[in-house]
């Protein structure tokens, strides 16, 4: 590829790099967060601002999704965020107020960075120089961002004429809007591939968000390798069906959901973070199906699980700090739906190729009857060696060791947003026409959504191994050094005596 089509690759990243730095200035919250996490969370917010409403303008408005368009979406955030910036950093200049000494990092936190900038590097080469090669990032998702294009809108006639045969025409478009608008501004041509640099930028973002998140749970050196051992997966980095390398949405939606839940579930309860946390879980809701449960499910799950797991003395206040935050956050959820909802009554035939592929009737006694075949598929997806390596081997022994980890208030929360997406996928497969097929193609998948509240979970029982076995070298360690000090002493009275006689 020559320097030229390159650069039309990162200029996409910059287009949603931009305002979402922007936003991130503009938001307390994140405003503080150290410099990589702050960039991870603007590039969520700067997909989820820019595509978001230009999904909203053409529907509701019909704003051409065309350059014009594009660049004064992106703008409006970027020019505010560099004017709050410049503002905040002269009172800085005034005040000189001391920056904080920085820690030390542990070994862990080093090999993370070095593993995680490597998978990284990579993924953006493969991205540069090599054009899509997945099924369904072709077949449904690229082939929609030009319907999309041709027409100027998402509500693209081939969409909502029936007489056109289009693969899931029903799926949210999000992404597909995102493909638009770094192709329409870069200008590149109807086969040119300058978005795929758009979905690599998801992967070094998922890995911050697991740091942040796994740091803030349960400390520097647990959150050191479990970023590791995200960063050495094979499945979210390179796989085609689903990874950075695709054009799939499934790290997209995992990074939306994963990124707002973990706004929502400090119990600090600021506005800007349920802002914040608000516009990703709506951009969760806008980008896959299943995001249309995960992102309200989410609010859901941080509004009422942190009241269940505090005594009632604490209670009335954990909800009175948190209860503004909260609808705040619900807000830019309400209008996704609404605007997912609106889009998709124009669709014609829209559930039809669901409907082909699924019946109701087999969810009972499919729910019995299908289970140990499921299980079985599902355990061969996740025991996959060139997708996982070991990490299903060893992942559940770590949390089952650190049991003790996982009895933390926050955990509870985290398990079941983890288990959400599985439990979907399971029901899925469950009302399948042909279970097996729907298992090997989706569950990988499935995992991924679910990866950064288990990695969350994970990271919490790694701490409480890595305590308790501190713990038991130095216990050890203090009684050898008692039986060293009774051999000593009673060595020296030993020679006291022979040296009197």
């Amino acid at each position: 590829m020559v320097p030229g089509e390159a650069l039309r690759g990162l200029a996409g990243v910059a287009l949603f790099a931009a305002p979402g730095s922007g936003l991130a200035e503009l938001l307390p919250t994140l405003r503080q967060l150290p410099p990589g996490r702050r960039l991870a969370y603007g590039y969520l917010l700067g997909v989820a601002w820019t595509a978001g409403w230009l999904y909203a303008l053409s529907h509701w408005f019909a704003i051409p999704l065309r350059s014009p368009a594009i660049l004064a979406v992106a703008a409006i955030p970027t020019l505010a965020g560099a004017a709050g910036a410049w503002r905040r950093r002269r009172r800085e200049r005034r005040s000189a107020s001391p920056s904080p000494p920085p820690t030390a990092t542990k070994l862990a936190a080093r090999l993370a960075l070095i593993v995680g900038v490597a998978v990284t590097a990579a993924g953006f080469c493969d991205a540069l120089t090599a054009p899509l090669l997945d099924w369904d990032g072709r077949l449904i998702w690229s082939t929609q961002a030009r319907y999309l294009r041709a027409e100027g809108s998402v509500d693209a006639s081939v969409l909502e004429e029936g007489k056109w045969w289009v693969t899931c025409p029903w799926y949210p478009l999000l992404m597909p809007v995102a493909q638009v608008a770094v192709l329409e501004v870069t200008r590149a041509g109807v086969d040119h591939h300058a978005f795929r640099p758009m979905y690599s930028a998801f992967l070094p973002v998922w890995l911050l968000l697991v740091w942040g998140g796994a740091r803030s749970y349960a400390g520097q050196e647990a959150a050191g390798w479990t970023t590791l051992a995200a960063a050495m997966l094979s499945f979210p980095a390179f796989a085609g069906a689903g990874g950075a390398a695709s054009a799939y949405s499934d790290l997209p939606l995992a990074c939306f959901v994963g990124g707002g839940a973990l706004l929502l579930l400090d119990l600090r309860g600021r506005l800007s973070a349920g802002l914040a946390a608000g516009i990703l879980l709506a951009a969760a809701i806008l980008t896959k199906a299943e995001g249309e449960i995960l992102g309200p499910l989410a609010l859901l799950v941080a509004a009422v699980v942190p009241l269940l797991s505090t005594p009632g003395a604490r209670r009335r206040e954990i909800w009175r700090r948190r209860r503004s935050m909260l609808a705040l956050a619900s807000l830019p959820v309400f209008l996704a739906l609404a605007l997912l909802h609106s889009w998709r009554a124009g669709i014609a035939g829209g559930f039809e190729s669901f409907t082909r592929l699924t019946s109701w009737p087999l969810l009972w006694p499919g729910l019995l009857t299908r289970l140990p075949r499921l299980a079985h598929d599902a355990g061969a997806e996740m025991l996959t060696y060139a997708d996982w390596g070991l990490f299903w081997w060893v992942a559940p022994l770590v949390v089952a060791a650190g049991w003790r980890g996982v009895r933390r208030r926050p955990a509870r929360a985290l398990l079941l947003l983890a288990g959400a997406p599985l439990a979907i996928g399971w029901l899925y497969a469950t009302i399948a026409v042909d279970p097996h097929f729907i298992v090997t193609a989706t569950w990988d998948r499935f995992l991924l959504q679910a990866s950064l509240p288990f990695l969350m979970v994970f990271a919490m029982a790694l701490r409480d191994l890595t305590r308790r076995a501190t713990w038991q070298v130095q216990r050890r360690g203090h009684h050898t050094h008692l039986h060293r000090s009774e051999s000593d002493l009673a060595d020296g009275q030993l020679l006291s005596v022979d040296s009197g006689a």
